[in-house]
């Protein structure tokens, strides 16, 4: 499946794990289950520029994953 730009994704895990990174746009590493949007889509290699927000709207992470590691969670 094919996702869009601003889709709503679900974290299932990752092929290659991301390396900790704390600045700006890391508060924290992702987890598995975290709810994410795609704010950029990647075709060569093919990925996904995803963005995780707290419940204030801070991001805690901004990471690139590859297709298999996301699942559609709400359609925009």
């Amino acid at each position: 499946m094919k996702f869009k730009q601003y889709d709503v994704v679900k974290l299932k895990g990752w092929n290659v794990p991301p390396k900790a990174v704390e600045d700006q746009f890391n508060l924290r590493l992702p987890v598995v289950g975290d709810i994410a949007v795609i704010i950029e889509v990647y075709t060569e290699p093919p990925g996904y520029e995803l963005e995780c927000s707290d419940d204030a709207g801070i991001t805690q992470w901004l990471i690139a994953f590859q297709p298999p590691d996301i699942e559609l969670e709400l359609i925009r």
